[in-house]
């Protein structure tokens, strides 16, 4: 389920990062300065792969590098381990307790998420189960009861959280599982976005839970609600001029659910500035309600991710190729 928007308006960004920083809105100076950890927290790429069966460590290992994911030996985000659940717990939770960590049994059957299962932990171990066709098995309660917790729904749609608070977060976790209903209110918000089994659209602001809004008054938060604005999610692009649009939207919604964004939103899509007069990207940029920020001054043959580093944006997907001729890469900022 979703809404309908105004396109937003395509801009001209210089190969200067100061004059691009300028030029964007009050939006992602205000997602720079107070969402930048939290951001961080939800949106995770850096995966660490071990365990006792080497065939399917090498799989899982080559599975999420297709995706665009950094395969690494240090600093994870993420840890996927193919063993035995006290093995992994022994391990790994006593240095990376703060880490996403998820045990895939032996034979690859079964995928448990042990840690932040709700901060992402389920939806990365729900993609890993898909693909090995293996068993999800969760254990939060949310999970049990087959809903997306407060988190999860703000991942899936590309949201942050303003201000988290612990305490705002478990309230509503616990209401959406006792009265199955969380209420959402659209306050200043035109773009897409979904909503999942348990929560609902209210009318007025004083009985929503949770407010989707683009712009946030401190003055006017309330200490019982949860604010959720757009997360900041760039896509670069390159791709050959003769691409149809239907392959170019299909593409971008490819890289979205690579890193299990299900809602029909970029925030930005950059590319190159030899592609200003290409028609097609400002129906690309209506679809995914996207502003359009050109790169001046790259080389043609540079790649994708230099896109998205011009502009500092942390980049979570690298370069993948996901059709003839079409490049993407991910991040946020």
């Amino acid at each position: 389920m979703g809404c309908l928007g105004h396109p937003s308006n395509s801009f001209y960004v210089d190969r200067i990062y100061n004059i691009a920083y300028y030029r964007l809105p009050n939006l992602i100076i205000k997602i720079k300065k107070v969402f930048l950890k939290i951001l961080y927290a939800l949106y995770v790429s850096r995966i660490l792969v071990n365990g006792i069966n080497k065939d399917l460590v090498k799989q899982i290992k080559g599975l999420f590098n297709e995706l665009g994911y950094s395969i690494v030996d240090n600093d994870p985000d993420i840890i996927i381990s193919v063993n035995s659940i006290n093995n992994t717990i022994r391990k790994y939770f006593p240095k990376f307790h703060n880490k996403i960590i998820i045990n895939v049994v032996q034979d690859g059957s079964s995928v448990i998420p042990l840690t932040k299962e709700h901060l992402g932990g389920s939806l990365i171990s729900s993609f890993l189960a898909d693909s090995l066709g293996a068993n999800l098995v969760l254990t939060t309660s949310t999970g049990v009861k087959g809903l997306y917790s407060v988190e999860e729904f703000s991942w899936l749609n590309g949201f942050s959280i303003h201000n988290y608070d612990h305490k705002i977060v478990n309230s509503l976790n616990k209401k959406l599982v006792t009265e199955g209903k969380v209420s959402v209110y659209l306050d200043s918000y035109e773009g897409n976005y979904i909503l999942y089994d348990g929560y609902s659209l209210v009318d007025h602001k004083a009985t929503a839970d949770l407010v989707i809004s683009r712009h946030i008054d401190n003055t006017e938060e309330s200490s019982d609600k949860l604010y959720l604005m757009p997360a900041g999610i760039y896509v670069g692009i390159k791709y050959l001029e003769s691409t149809p649009l239907d392959v170019l939207v299909y593409s971008l919604k490819m890289t979205l659910k690579s890193l299990y964004i299900l809602n029909d939103r970029i925030d930005y899509i950059v590319i190159s500035s030899s592609f200003k007069d290409d028609r097609k990207l400002n129906q690309l940029s209506k679809y995914y309600y996207s502003n359009i920020i050109y790169v001046s001054d790259v080389d043609e043959l540079c790649s994708c991710e230099t896109l998205l580093k011009e502009l500092q944006v942390k980049v979570l997907l690298r370069d993948v190729r996901r059709a003839f001729g079409v490049i993407t890469c991910l991040g946020v900022k």
